[in-house]
């Protein structure tokens, strides 16, 4: 077993040595994610229980249409996994997908147009699956921008042919990316997920999350994640988080999606483990990856959230909506 990280980058685990690698694909601590073939043909011909459900579901994310105020700390929701998010004069994006997907229809329309987005200075990427690393979206924001991209482990060799001249910068766990900016802090977090894009490069890419400090605010962005013990090591390393960005969609069927998606009690774990003030979900409404029925993430999680007294902890954004922090 193999342990890599990014050696220029500082390790801010003690006793962390780096991500284990096995025949050159990274691993999961605990136990394995398995992404066999077989899972995937018993999913597609396995009947879903909630199909009439689904085709019933008329319930559709809220898009604000507005221009994009530009003034101030704030985060704008742009869907799926997609957040602009604005601290002090710097602006990040995490996941941007700025457009559709090949064969998969998108069910919300991207609020604004690469022009009247502002300058983006990073553009932060949790993993290789096509639904958060978009081709296109990043050639654009990168022909426009010209912003850094801080990204996982050999992400590298991807994204140098789509984005020649930009740098980039991998981390691997519990590694703090060396920024220019003066009270801005990125550091690379774990996730419970895998990374793939093509037939035979499994977990060749490494994937994770973010945690992003800049003076008294702290926000930690979740990717993509099945629910696992993560989430209280992060709480334990930072102790105070303010916003958990965290993904609520895309758990059923659960014996084909709980390794690596949570749904939303899962989310609402999650969020106490991070012991966070406020709750954001995000991986819902916007493309349908899953069995579920679109509206039913958000709804599960009110209830969630209402029956532990904690409904003024989730915060919904809608769609293009800059929500000040």
């Amino acid at each position: 077993m193999e342990l890599l990280c990014n050696p220029d980058l500082p390790i801010i685990k003690k006793d962390w040595r780096g991500n284990p690698v096995h025949d050159g694909r990274f691993q999961n601590l605990g136990r394995p994610v398995k992404t066999p073939l077989s899972k995937v043909l018993r999913w597609a011909v396995t009947p879903n229980p909630q199909r009439q459900q689904k085709r019933k579901d008329s319930w559709m994310l809220p898009i604000v249409h507005e221009p994009l105020r530009l003034e101030g700390s704030f985060i704008t929701w742009l869907g799926h996994a997609s957040f602009l998010i604005k601290l002090g004069s710097t602006v990040l994006i995490t996941d941007p997908v700025l457009g559709t997907l090949p064969m998969i229809k998108r069910w919300a329309p991207v609020p604004y147009t690469l022009e009247e987005l502002p300058r983006i200075d990073f553009v932060l990427l949790s993993h290789d699956h096509r639904d958060h690393c978009d081709e296109q979206s990043l050639k654009q924001i990168a022909g426009r921008f010209k912003p850094q991209m801080l990204v996982p482990l050999n992400m590298q060799d991807l994204l140098s042919g789509w984005v020649p001249d930009i740098t980039i910068q991998e981390a691997g766990w519990y590694q703090q990316y060396s920024l220019d900016r003066s009270g801005l802090e990125v550091f690379f977090l774990p996730a419970r997920h895998w990374g793939k894009r093509g037939l035979l490069d499994d977990h060749r890419r490494l994937w994770g999350s973010f945690l992003i400090r800049y003076k008294q605010i702290t926000i930690y962005f979740g990717g993509d994640s099945g629910y696992d013990a993560h989430f209280k090591e992060i709480a334990s390393l930072f102790g105070k988080i303010d916003i958990a960005l965290l993904p609520i969609g895309a758990y059923k069927p659960s014996w084909m999606m709980k390794e690596v998606h949570m749904s939303p009690p899962e989310a609402h774990l999650a969020f106490e483990d991070l012991k966070a003030s406020l709750l954001v979900p995000m991986h819902y409404g916007v493309f349908d990856l899953a069995d579920e029925p679109m509206g039913e993430p958000i709804s599960w999680l009110r209830k969630i959230m209402q029956q532990h007294a904690a409904s003024e902890r989730l915060k919904e954004l809608a769609v293009g909506e800059a929500w000040t922090i």
